[in-house]
């Protein structure tokens, strides 16, 4: 195809050659190649026009103010071909009458608006009711998690079932992140090598359980101490035996007991601590069969099991 002598681009031309960009949404290279125009040249031309004062197009002339105001027209017209595009993606009842407002807010009648999004008008002066049932339940979410700031919202869902506000966990689940009360992001932690795994890995029930010890303190200042037992097969919690001082004998009371209602274990882990490596322990722990599983020092992750429950029963 031969290319248009250059005597022939008059502005007439170059609006025409502006508005299969601006108006048919072609690119520079598709109608250049469309209207055997220098690609360079037809740019320069786009991008004048979208200037938003009367630019110059080509050397020294301008668009007559007839063609200025189509191409006015044209742009509005496209501005709006779009934001239907995006009316038309809305699928949801309340999304589809917020793009409505938005589409409103911008010129669009509200027949066209809901006639593209094919909604009735009367829905669009429809009051939700769901956002006042769900007040006083987020409310209460706020009050709890103020109280208990380490709780998620499935520890929370349990308290407001003892305040009468029984639901169903994905309901929860939705409120509590539209309060926005999700816990921040932990930092994500270096991993155990799989290479090196943890000194016998349970098996089966009974066959490894963990203790350790949680300290807390009263009101009054006095310090007590926990003693948790888990039975890291099953990560069901056996024992949490508490009191002021606890040493060795009451680790053999407590581990006796369970004995007696759960059957003997294979291992018991723990670390080095006086009331698990006690000359008492050792010699009961022989007696009944029972081998140690003791963690290296300054490793608490080979207990991991207990470590964990223990962090949720601190908070």
């Amino acid at each position: 195809m031969e290319r248009i002598p250059k005597a022939v681009y008059t502005p007439e031309f170059r609006a025409e050659a502006v508005k299969l960009v601006e108006v048919e949404g072609l690119t520079v290279g598709q109608a250049a190649k469309r209207l055997s125009l220098p690609k360079a040249s037809l740019g320069n031309w786009v991008r004048a026009a979208r200037d938003g004062k009367l630019a110059e197009v080509g050397k020294g002339q301008r668009l007559p103010s007839e063609l200025e105001m189509e191409l006015a027209r044209a742009r509005k017209e496209l501005a709006e071909v779009k934001m239907e595009r995006d009316l038309l993606k809305m699928v949801g009842p309340q999304g589809r009458r917020e793009q409505c407002g938005y589409g409103c807010a911008r010129g669009i009648p509200k027949r066209r608006a809901c006639g593209l999004i094919g909604m009735a008008r009367s829905t669009l002066s429809y009051e939700l009711r769901q956002s006042a049932k769900d007040a006083p339940v987020i409310a209460a979410m706020r009050r709890l998690s103020s109280q208990y700031p380490r709780y998620g919202y499935r520890r929370i869902q349990i308290f407001l079932r003892r305040e009468g506000m029984a639901m169903s966990p994905s309901r929860a689940e939705r409120l509590w992140r539209q309060a926005g009360l999700q816990l921040p992001r932990r930092r994500p932690r270096r991993r155990v090598a799989t290479s090196r795994p943890r000194p016998t890995p349970p098996r089966a029930a009974n066959h490894v359980w963990a203790y350790d010890f949680v300290f807390d303190a009263c009101a009054n200042g006095q310090q007590i101490k926990c003693l948790t037992v888990v039975d890291e097969f099953t990560h069901e919690c056996l024992a949490i035996d508490v009191a002021g001082s606890i040493r060795s004998r009451r680790v053999i009371d407590v581990v006796a007991r369970l004995i007696s209602v759960h059957g003997a274990p294979a291992y018991l882990r723990s670390d080095s601590g006086p009331e698990f490596v006690s000359h008492a322990i050792l010699k009961w722990l022989t007696e009944h069969r029972i081998d140690t599983a003791l963690i290296d020092l300054g490793k608490p992750w080979q207990n991991g099991t207990n470590e964990s429950f223990n962090g949720k029963f601190r908070d």
